[in-house]
């Protein structure tokens, strides 16, 4: 069934907050296309699609994500070339691109997680992407597995991992029991709520977590991606332009003056499914799997487009 066929609950049905009522009511899409052509075109070096934060693997960048994780600054640049980092950073260029490395938006999460925090850790990544999370746990001392169900961003992955396997969300537990209660730590980014149903998609995720472990899951918050430029832009999208070549176009119309930011764009419009989620829906997951109250991480974030949240299984 093509994603024209099914109902959208954005525009049939006029929900954009989900409500865990709506659970069992809509379909699943072909997910291993969802962020594929995002994912390949990082890979293929396309502007607005590599060195931005939200995809790039480099390790500037990746050090930029363990400083917003402890707050430890240029932790990677600093073991390379120990006391002469900051001299070599002047020479080099880095502290000037530190600037660029911003396109994309920074993270502001506290209480920030010790340095240490993750070393020896057994982690996974669910739905890795590109692999930016998965390497900074990796450079933080992790172990870690990556699974997702693009090609594209599998293949970006198996770079700095080996334990790289294409696994969708919706298999954790049914087809595959051997990822239930094995991880200290699951990461869970920015996928929960592009898929058909948000409430059995965190119960997969959440059942990962081995008792005593952690879990860190970004979600859209009730507030951009519900407003009515994300939601008009979206229609326009979906419902408007019905070839790849219509859609593209479109994209770059609409990132015109923004053009190295155009994956946070394609990010907003390509997904079927583009919930927001509210605290109380997070609490009640949390409670109903088990699982301590969450903490949000970024109630200092300026511009709040999602929730960062951290969630301990007692």
């Amino acid at each position: 069934m093509s994603n024209r066929t099914l109902r959208n609950p954005h525009f049939d049905d006029n929900r954009v907050l989900w409500n865990d009522a709506y659970s069992g009511q809509y379909a699943p899409v072909a997910y291993e296309e969802q962020f594929d052509g995002q994912w390949r075109m990082f890979l293929n070096g396309d502007r607005g699609f590599h060195k931005h934060t939200g995809v790039e693997t480099d390790d500037e960048y990746i050090d930029d994500r363990i400083a917003e994780l402890t707050g430890v600054r240029d932790y990677l640049w600093t073991k390379q070339h120990g006391d002469r980092a900051e001299q070599f950073a002047i020479e080099t260029g880095r502290k000037e691109r530190a600037e660029r490395r911003g396109v994309g938006g920074r993270l502001y999460l506290e209480p920030k997680f010790p340095i240490d925090y993750f070393k020896a850790k057994s982690c996974i990544d669910i739905g890795c992407g590109a692999g930016r999370w998965t390497k900074t746990l990796i450079s933080l001392g992790a172990k870690v597995k990556s699974i997702d169900v693009g090609e594209a961003g599998l293949e970006s992955t198996r770079r700095f991992n080996d334990d790289v396997e294409r696994v969708g969300l919706f298999d954790i537990g049914s087809a595959r029991p051997d990822l239930v209660n094995r991880f200290d730590f699951t990461i869970c980014w920015g996928v929960i709520m592009c898929t058909h149903d948000p409430k059995l998609a965190f119960e997969k995720v959440a059942s990962t977590v081995r008792p005593g472990g952690s879990l860190y899951i970004m979600v859209y918050a009730p507030t951009y991606h519900s407003g009515d430029f994300v939601m008009t832009a979206r229609r326009t999208y979906h419902r408007e332009k019905t070839t790849s070549a219509e859609r593209i176009a479109y994209l770059k119309d609409l990132a015109k003056g923004d053009e190295d930011n155009m994956i946070n764009y394609l990010d907003m419009l390509n997904t079927f499914y583009n919930w927001v989620i509210d605290e109380e829906t997070i609490h009640g997951w949390c409670a109903a799997n088990g699982l301590k109250a969450p903490v949000i991480l970024n109630r200092t974030e300026p511009n709040l487009c999602g929730y960062h949240v951290l969630i301990e299984r007692p």
